[in-house]
């Protein structure tokens, strides 16, 4: 948490004191508890001993989630509406929407659209839902944002676009910010106002990349306590929160994987792992099945829209391990699916029906797998 958020809750004489460490490059409570004291007070002269130990146990008692009790946690339960993919759909299968999801993937894989269509659908199943898009990079489109509303027909789609509130975060101290402000207004709001559901951070990667270091603890820190208030908010108001991640390249293939020519793995490192309920690889079908036709060759070079893999590599509330497919123009999702065993076209014959394309078995994605 920033330091400044709790100079109105501390003793004047220490309250006073925030500006001096902010100068010194102290800005939240985190970097407060963690840096050695005596390098804050060898940075910042102003301190004495005895008011340092002070406002770091003030700090601590400040920010220190306090204990519910099971029978007032709030009930109304929020539905998963998926992505509107089944293969993906089913990979959560008997999951209630209450936790918070990984999409970890390298850049242009599909990650910050399916956070949008999974927040959209989310928005049209319930009318007084609302999204807080934190974005760190000023990626956000609206624009696409309107697109996949007009593809699903919704009615009134300016009604659901009122409802996504995108707030920039382009500093670390704008995304803790961003964050206490959110956790401040869903304790206020009502049970029956308008109030977060889905929370989006696309990407987190962007302020911690340089921050996790061998030689210092504060960066690892600083993402874990964000990510606790993440998840002490997500769960308390039964919210759906997606954390968008980047990838990195291993030398040999990940063994979280069922495919061996993966060879990425999510970022933040094990600082990061546990702090979601469930992680999302995606990666594009050609790296990782070895069979690419110059039509999708050509598209990743030139046209918008991919073809992408996604597989569960670890998760707490559903099985790991599962896989599903997706294709996108870059607004609309379709599944993909692979060809039967038997051969569809008798089948379809047989029963009337109007046999379609032929798909072989073995063969390149264009020819096997189709939306």
């Amino acid at each position: 948490m920033l330091l400044k958020r709790l100079s109105g809750s501390l003793p004047p004489k220490l309250a006073n004191l925030i500006p001096d460490l902010e100068a010194a490059g102290i800005k939240t409570t985190e970097s407060l508890i963690f840096t050695a004291p005596s390098t804050i007070l060898n940075d910042v002269p102003i301190f004495s001993t005895v008011q340092l130990e002070y406002l770091v146990s003030e700090c601590i008692r400040l920010t220190t989630s306090s204990a519910i009790s099971g029978d007032i946690i709030p009930m109304d339960e929020l539905e998963w509406s998926g992505f509107g993919v089944q293969s993906l759909d089913d990979l959560f299968e008997g999951w209630d929407g209450v936790g918070l999801i990984e999409l970890a993937g390298p850049e242009k894989v599909g990650k910050s659209l399916l956070a949008l269509h999974a927040a959209i659908r989310v928005l049209i199943a319930d009318e007084e839902a609302m999204c807080t898009w934190i974005d760190t990079e000023g990626s956000f489109s609206p624009e696409r944002a309107k697109q996949i509303l007009e593809v699903m027909r919704v009615d009134e789609p300016n009604h659901v676009l009122r409802r996504i509130v995108v707030v920039n975060a382009l500093k670390l101290e704008d995304l803790f910010e961003a964050v206490a402000q959110l956790k401040e207004s869903v304790d206020n709001s009502s049970s029956s106002s308008s109030r977060t559901r889905v929370l989006v951070v696309d990407t987190i990667i962007t302020h911690f990349k340089d921050r996790l270091r061998s030689d210092s603890a504060q960066g690892h820190a600083e993402l874990i306590s964000l990510m606790d208030d993440i998840a002490e908010m997500t769960y308390s108001e039964n919210m759906l929160t997606l954390i968008i991640n980047s990838t990195a390249w291993l030398q040999t293939s990940n063994p979280q994987s069922s495919f061996n020519r993966t060879e990425i793995y999510p970022r933040l490192g094990s600082s990061f792992t546990f702090t979601t309920d469930d992680t999302l690889l995606l990666q594009n079908t050609g790296h990782v099945f070895s069979m690419m036709d110059h039509v999708e060759k050509n598209r990743m070079i030139n046209d918008i829209g991919l073809r992408a893999l996604v597989e569960v590599i670890r998760s707490r509330i559903s099985p790991t391990g599962i896989w599903g497919v997706f294709e996108t123009d870059g607004v609309k999702l379709f599944d993909v699916l692979p060809p039967h065993e038997v051969d569809e076209r008798s089948t379809r014959i047989s029963a009337g029906l109007p046999t379609g394309p032929y798909r072989p078995i073995i063969g390149s994605l264009a020819q096997t797998l189709i939306p």
